[in-house]
């Protein structure tokens, strides 16, 4: 076993913890966005894969083993009320579909508008998909509670949600926007409602991701001494070698 190694891919998962946290510190008012946690193994596991390891041979191996992965907390966040008709919140576990430059993406931020082309779109200015493609309205719109957009008494289309049986494993790509990533798409027991004149807001909340930040960096400082401890020992063992 080698307790460098473990204490190194430890403090590498510390780093990357600090980063997600930073991540959810600053999209904490943004409409939508689903927190970002690492998942990562245990000690008792980093323990047995380093005993499994072989000595310097196996630590590349060892270190992706231990690899933490990136996941977002899909849980809903609290809805706000706008009084905007255009502010669009969705109560249930789905997802608006977005058409970007590197394909379809999903968010649950529902503030839209839409374009010099008549189309509608988020707030970033990215098409929102509907049931045959992208949605043209060209003027003021409403939307009813389970998806149809619509002009007057004319229905537009009805927008496309999409909800995932695993979505703890979209690919965050800034801004609340997500990609598929590992989540696999799957049916609703119970179909969402959009809300219109409301904004979700972000699950994320301040004072937990505080005590993560405090965790997080007393765990890096301790794998640090245990280092400096390992490397102390060493020292004072080639010393005495040397006495010999």
């Amino acid at each position: 076993m080698d307790v460098t190694a473990i204490a190194a891919s430890g403090m590498q998962q510390d780093l990357r913890q600090v980063d997600s946290i930073s991540q959810n510190m600053a999209n904490v008012l943004t409409p939508g966005y689903k927190r970002q946690v690492l998942m990562g193994k245990d000690f008792s596991q980093h323990v047995n894969l380093g005993l499994a390891a072989a000595p310097a041979s196996a630590i590349s191996g060892y270190a992706s083993d231990v690899l933490p992965q990136l996941r977002i907390d899909a849980s809903a966040g609290t809805l706000r009320y706008t009084g905007n008709a255009q502010d669009l919140a969705i109560d249930g576990m789905a997802f608006f579909e977005i058409a970007t430059q590197d394909g379809p993406a999903y968010t649950r931020q529902g503030s839209l508008h839409t374009d010099a082309r008549g189309r509608l779109v988020t707030a970033g200015g990215i098409p929102v998909m509907g049931a045959g493609g992208e949605i043209i309205a060209n003027g003021p719109f409403s939307v009813d509670a389970n998806g149809d957009v619509r002009q007057g008494d004319r229905v537009l289309t009805r927008l496309k949600l999409v909800s995932f049986a695993n979505p703890e494993a979209l690919l965050p790509l800034g801004g609340g926007a997500y990609a598929q990533g590992g989540a696999r798409m799957a049916e609703l027991d119970v179909a969402p409602s959009v809300r219109s004149g409301y904004q979700e807001n972000s699950n994320v909340n301040t004072s937990q991701e505080m005590v993560r930040l405090s965790e997080t960096m007393r765990h890096f400082e301790a794998l640090q001494r245990v280092i400096q401890g390992y490397d102390e020992s060493l020292e004072k063992t080639i010393r005495k070698l040397g006495e010999f």
